[in-house]
């Protein structure tokens, strides 16, 4: 994989594009941090199962458009729990593929591609370690968020309220960073899979100008908020004037 690690710019500031360490997210930034929403789980079929349904053509078609592929996503549609859906991330740019139908009625696949600035693909490794109980109060289930950051109100669904939550503080403002900085929103998705004290997580959230998409593991997620642990990976690239 080609991307560099995201340096965190400073508020309205442009993204340095140097590779290396980059600082912390500072609390100038004004990313709000959202409450913990209720993740429900199901017996149903992994990613690999709905890849495997979206067939070879289209797979090649959301490749060939945003390839080489970074990361990726499939899982059946909300609307359909029998038609396939799909999220690739690529080196390019990013591909949605949601069932339709054709002229004559019949299934289809409608590709919806957001193309990256060439070599804009940029990554931060986000890293939530146990820690101490806080003294004094008991800690609950859950992501914990200390300090709640100020920031104007962003148009997410209260689904996406409610699994944001569930993430660290630092990966929320991640994602939500270009929107309290003059981007504006456009569309977003997660998805999530494991037994709710151990799970894997795929969200993206895409504007007009920036697109971020956050991916890894949780574990130790259903007992006190302190012992839970975080590794995930957010990367960020610029959207090409379409």
């Amino acid at each position: 994989m080609t991307s560099q690690p995201v340096p965190w710019p400073g508020e309205g500031g442009a993204v340095d594009r140097r590779s290396g360490r980059f600082p912390a997210p500072r609390p100038s930034v004004g990313a709000p941090v959202h409450d913990a929403g209720t993740l429900g789980f199901v017996d149903r079929p992994g990613r690999e199962y709905w890849w495997r349904q979206l067939g070879e053509a289209v797979r090649d078609r959301m490749i060939a458009r945003v390839g080489p592929m970074v990361e990726w996503w499939a899982y059946c549609h909300r609307t359909d729990t029998e038609r396939p859906y799909a999220v690739v991330f690529g080196e390019r740019g990013l591909a949605v593929s949601t069932p339709t139908l054709n002229d004559r009625g019949g299934p289809a696949q409608l590709l919806t591609v957001t193309p990256f600035v060439p070599s804009s693909l940029r990554h931060a490794v986000v890293v939530r370690k146990p820690t101490r109980a806080p003294s004094g109060r008991v800690a609950l289930p859950g992501a914990s968020a200390p300090d709640r950051l100020g920031g104007e109100e962003l148009p997410l669904s209260t689904r996406m309220r409610g699994f944001l939550g569930n993430l660290p503080v630092e990966a929320q403002s991640r994602l939500q960073w270009p929107f309290v900085n003059g981007d504006v929103f456009d569309r977003g998705d997660f998805h999530y899979s494991g037994d709710g004290d151990e799970m894997d997580v795929w969200c993206y959230l895409a504007g007009r100008r920036w697109v971020t998409f956050v991916s890894g593991h949780g574990t130790a997620l259903s007992g006190p908020a302190h012992r839970a642990s975080w590794r995930l990976i957010c990367r960020q690239a610029e959207v090409a004037v379409r």
